[in-house]
């Protein structure tokens, strides 16, 4: 009995201690959280992508490029003033933007229902880029133009959308 009563008394010892060494090992510490609100981001065209004048003839395509240049394919000419879209984003200084392009557009002829298709949008910079100091950059935005043989003569226009978040 005695030895029994020993026994207990030294598991019971053994299990405090146990257990003191376990609450001992727990500890803990407190960490600072912060947050930065960003400002709204703004987007402005400041100016038409365009493609100047084209002779159709059999068809083929106009590439204006976000970098100003310019080029035709197929058996059409392109003539006049060519040039990119150009846009004006404003937000927070010094944060990273990216511009999100459409996969396609259409122009339609002004006094009719003929249509061409934009495709092949790029911009200038590409990917994503930085604003300046005071929270502003410009980017310009090309395309290629899609013109059928025999396009009907006539002014064409049309609209496409572009945006901006932060990265």
């Amino acid at each position: 009995m005695r030895n029994t009563l020993r026994i207990a008394l030294v598991g019971a010892a053994l299990s405090a201690v146990s257990f003191a060494s376990a609450a001992s090992a727990a500890t803990s510490a407190t960490a600072n959280a912060t947050a930065e609100v960003l400002s709204t981001l703004t987007l402005t065209a400041d100016s038409a992508l365009n493609f100047g004048q084209i002779a159709a003839n059999t068809g083929g395509t106009v590439s204006v490029n976000a970098d100003s240049t310019a080029a035709f394919s197929g058996s059409l000419v392109s003539t006049g003033t060519r040039a990119p879209a150009g846009f004006t984003v404003g937000g927070t200084p010094n944060a990273n933007v990216v511009v999100t392009l459409p996969a396609s557009a259409t122009l339609t002829r002004t006094t009719g229902t003929e249509t061409m298709i934009i495709s092949g949008f790029n911009t200038l910079p590409t990917g994503a880029f930085q604003l300046n100091g005071t929270g502003s950059a410009n980017f310009t935005v090309g395309g290629v133009l899609n013109v059928a043989s025999g396009q009907v003569a006539g002014s064409y226009a049309g609209t496409f959308n572009v945006s901006v978040e932060y990265q």
